[in-house]
């Protein structure tokens, strides 16, 4: 016989999980995305599928993709301007992404999304 407390927790894991799954396949909007980067100008550095002065957005994706920590590293990439090395070996700052409203995390995290489902 199963206790209360084992059937609550039972349902409260089943309940995240679920959430969780749903909430991912849901909020990729990638039109959404596409503009961003175009607004942004990403694509002037990176290609989708070919190096330009930065890595593709599949070789960033496949670089991210499954890993833990992932989103989150592209995530403080994308919002603090880190100094980042180019294909000819000379460096810059690179770009904030800009939103509107500013510091928009949804679009931004809809962004890294899309970028990792390459």
């Amino acid at each position: 016989m199963k206790t209360v407390s084992h059937t609550l927790a039972s349902l409260l894991v089943a309940g995240a999980a679920t959430l969780a799954f749903a909430s991912n396949a849901m909020a990729l909007d990638v039109d959404a995305a596409k503009d961003l980067m175009k607004q942004n100008k990403c694509t002037q550095c990176h290609g989708m599928d070919k190096d330009k002065d930065g890595p593709s957005f599949k070789k960033v994706a496949a670089k991210f993709k499954g890993k833990a920590d992932g989103e989150a590293k592209l995530f403080e990439h994308l919002t603090t301007g880190p100094t980042v090395k180019l294909s000819d070996g000379s460096e810059e700052v690179h770009k904030v992404v800009k939103t509107s409203p500013a510091k928009d995390k949804a679009q931004i995290t809809n962004l890294i999304q899309y970028i990792l489902s390459l």
